[in-house]
């Protein structure tokens, strides 16, 4: 009986192993690709917030422009502002005094706020077409102070309701899972935005200029 040559065994044996390392680079693959997509999802959804939460303090920058340099919450209704309706702790007034500025009423909504949808238009907006809190005493320290950021804050584990909220620099603050991952966006008077992991949130509260900001939630 003819034997195989040692150059036909050994040919066979790189041709399985060839098949086992390309069976486990599969395998690996199907294991890592769906984790890698959802974080690279998560991360173009927080950049997307980011963009919104720009576009709306752009708007609300140049509407302080127009109005002897006070934004909306500062003004009176009377004279085009929200400054009654802002005291109410009612957000969307707030939104709806920007609507020449930023045009569409999708940047109001957060992609990863499934409990927010968009307005059909700027006249029946309401706090349910909106994701994000306003501070309504913003202050002159603009690259510090915080304008406007995801409504999804929660204080002692507790979310925050709709209405007027007081946060002070000593409260401990934290952001509600299940949006942003381990995170959310804050967005300042200056018009730079930052995505704050939960460990970060304190610190940024801390270094506000006030001690006290009340802040309208939607």
């Amino acid at each position: 009986m003819k034997m195989p040559s040692a150059k036909i065994i050994v040919n066979a044996f790189m041709f399985v192993e060839l098949l086992v390392v390309i069976f486990i680079v599969a395998v690996l693959a199907a294991l890592l690709l769906p984790a890698l997509a959802d974080r690279n999802h998560k991360h173009s959804l927080t950049a997307w917030c980011m963009s919104n939460q720009k576009q709306i303090v752009i708007g609300f920058v140049m509407w302080k422009s127009d109005h002897s340099q006070q934004f909306p919450w500062k003004v009176s209704t009377t004279n085009g502002g929200t400054f009654e309706t802002s005291a109410r702790g009612y957000a969307a007034p707030c939104f709806q005094c920007v609507s020449n500025y930023i045009r569409v009423t999708s940047v109001l909504v957060c992609p990863t706020d499934k409990n927010r949808i968009q307005a059909t238009n700027f006249a029946q907006l309401g706090n349910l077409n909106v994701s994000y809190f306003v501070s309504l005493d913003s202050g002159n320290n603009a690259a510090k102070s915080i304008l406007i950021g995801d409504r999804f804050l929660q204080v002692k584990g507790q979310p925050l309701h709709p209405g007027l909220f007081v946060l002070t620099t000593n409260s401990n603050v934290s952001w509600t899972p299940n949006f942003h991952a381990a995170g959310g966006v804050l967005t300042f008077a200056d018009g730079h935005a930052e995505f704050t992991r939960d460990d970060e949130l304190n610190s940024f509260i801390q270094n506000q200029p006030l001690a006290t900001n009340h802040l309208c939630v939607p």
